[in-house]
């Protein structure tokens, strides 16, 4: 889907990953990235994140046939693969926003370590 510039006073939800995973890739995930907006431009953002257990496996969602029909299956991207399991897709999420420290405290998890 391209992005498009919402309408004003839109309503804006974004998708993450694990919603794109629970729907085998009826709902994509939004590519994550911060646009600050022009100076005196009012925003509002209310970030809400879900964490269950790190070992914690995310379930299918049931879609009704005409929707699982139109489902493009899940995002393959080798530079962002998408886990099922919870705790390897966030940290893939920590150790890509956060590569110095994983350089200095875990080097062993670094591709070709």
């Amino acid at each position: 889907m391209d992005r498009r510039d919402p309408a004003p006073g839109a309503f804006v939800v974004n998708i993450g990953e694990l919603l794109e995973i629970a729907t085998g890739g009826y709902l994509k995930a939004t590519l994550h990235r911060v646009v600050s907006p022009e100076p005196g431009t009012e925003r509002i953002s209310i970030p809400y994140f879900h964490g269950p257990s790190l070992d914690a496996r995310i379930p299918s969602v049931e879609l009704p046939p005409s929707l699982a029909a139109e489902a493009r299956g899940i995002t393959d991207d080798p530079a962002n693969p998408l886990h099922a399991v919870f705790g390897e897709n966030w940290l893939k999420s920590r150790m890509r926003s956060h590569p110095d420290v994983v350089e200095a405290q875990h080097p062993h998890l670094l591709v070709g370590a």
